[in-house]
């Protein structure tokens, strides 16, 4: 996600998160995706349908599910904005990689509540870097 994220600057990245969907979500796999935003991709990702498909069935076949989703903010802070809050689905975790000139300046993790009213942090274990 990090070497990603960096790569793709100054625009955002984006791609899902395969892992075991447990009380306490296990992330095994980022999987990366391109972003297919047709306007500005330095504020917006867009994940072209096919790739949701794709991922479902990389998963499948690792045994693993699609539990999150994952992207970058340019030059903006590791937290969701009104944007992804519009555009969340509660059952996902969200990952997002904060880049500052190139160069990865924080993580954070979030789900979005039940009844849609924004984000809370969760806890994220990276386990390889």
């Amino acid at each position: 996600m990090i070497n990603h994220a960096e790569a793709a600057y100054p625009e955002e990245c984006c791609g899902f998160l395969l892992g075991i969907n447990t009380d306490e979500r296990r992330i095994l796999r980022a999987l990366s995706v391109p972003n297919a935003n047709e306007g500005d991709r330095g504020r917006r990702y867009n994940v072209d349908p096919i790739e949701i498909i794709r991922a479902d069935e990389i998963a499948q076949k690792s045994n693993l599910e699609v539990i999150g989703v994952y992207h970058s903010h340019p030059d903006a802070p590791p937290r969701p904005s009104q944007v992804d809050l519009e555009n969340a689905w509660p059952w996902y975790t969200y990952v997002v990689v904060a880049v500052e000139n190139g160069h990865k300046n924080g993580v954070g993790a979030w789900k979005l509540s039940e009844d849609r009213s924004g984000f809370h942090p969760v806890k994220l274990v990276v386990e390889n870097e």
